[in-house]
């Protein structure tokens, strides 16, 4: 359902809907990985798959804060894939079926995903809204933080450059 892009902030939830059409359980990665790559070359973000299995995004500063300190926006991909006894959800397949319950956003017989699909929406927002004054910016967002913590535990100390982690 497509309800949940009308919500305020609109970047936010725009992405956070994109995020729910791709199958992202722990331990199958591979089309949220693809998903977020392609995402940031059509927005012009510099982004890659590290050895860790994340995705790392990077972009510029806006004019005139070149100088400022680098943040590290960090989220995680993967989700919970919990389902009702009825539901006939395949993770590994299905998008998740979203919808709005008075002020509550829900998923149709599964878990929704929010933890942490809402960060890497907002990290998402941040990284394509043009219109934000910022110093450099990093996102990165971790492979399987539900089951194993994979991502943290294999990312390169070289990976990010940033001084703020967020």
């Amino acid at each position: 359902m497509n309800e949940i892009k009308n919500l305020e902030p609109q970047i936010v939830w725009k992405n956070f809907h994109a995020l729910t059409r791709v199958p992202r359980p722990s331990g199958h990665l591979e089309k949220v990985q693809q998903f977020l790559l392609d995402w940031a070359a059509a927005h012009g973000i510099e982004a890659f798959k590290d050895k860790g299995e994340n995705i790392v995004m990077r972009k510029p500063a806006t004019p005139g804060m070149e100088n400022r300190k680098k943040a590290v926006m960090q989220a995680h991909m993967d989700m919970v894939p919990q389902k009702t006894a009825e539901s006939r959800h395949n993770f590994e397949t299905d998008p998740i079926e979203t919808y709005i319950d008075g002020e509550w956003v829900k998923a149709k017989g599964t878990t929704l995903g929010s933890d942490d699909g809402m960060g890497v929406a907002a990290i998402m927002a941040v990284m394509e809204d043009d219109s934000l004054e910022h110093g450099p910016l990093e996102a990165l967002i971790t492979a399987d933080e539900e089951t194993c913590m994979y991502g943290v535990n294999h990312l390169a100390p070289d990976t990010l450059t940033g001084d703020i982690l967020l």
